[in-house]
């Protein structure tokens, strides 16, 4: 019993049919997140420290921006997360991101420039003046 072409193309196409329904059954238990680090200008800040927490299990991973300011994050748990970026000469941000199943959600940092801070204190109290003694001439 020989199979004719027209069968075994047909045979192949259900087989293929049939493995593909198996692999779109399968779930996903995690999420991803990710997002670009910028400051005010747009510009992209690599080497920032990026953190994500996970208050309720006290779970907490870290990492930084590559060249391109980009972060990423892989298999968390769905859930509430708290999103701290930072670099020296910026101030830091804090979001709350809600990370789902799936796909990587993207949320985007802009980190402010901080301000300088100077204290000068100034008391009321004049310095204290020498006099000096003239003797009388002779």
């Amino acid at each position: 019993m020989r199979l004719r072409p027209t069968q075994f193309l047909f045979s192949l196409l259900l087989l293929a049919v049939l493995f593909a329904s198996d692999l779109n059954a399968q779930t996903t238990i995690s999420g991803a997140l990710t997002g670009v680090v910028t400051d005010q200008s747009n510009a992209v800040v690599p080497n920032a420290d990026v953190e994500i927490k996970d208050n309720s299990k006290g779970i907490t991973q870290s990492t930084k921006t590559d060249r391109e300011g980009v972060y990423r994050f892989f298999f968390l748990a769905p859930g509430r997360y708290v999103l701290v970026a930072s670099h020296d000469g910026f101030r830091e941000q804090r979001r709350m991101v809600d990370v789902l199943l799936g796909p990587p959600i993207s949320v985007n940092v802009s980190l402010e420039i901080a301000k300088a801070s100077s204290e000068i204190t100034v008391t009321d109290e004049a310095p204290a003046t020498l006099k000096m003694a003239t003797s009388p001439q002779r």
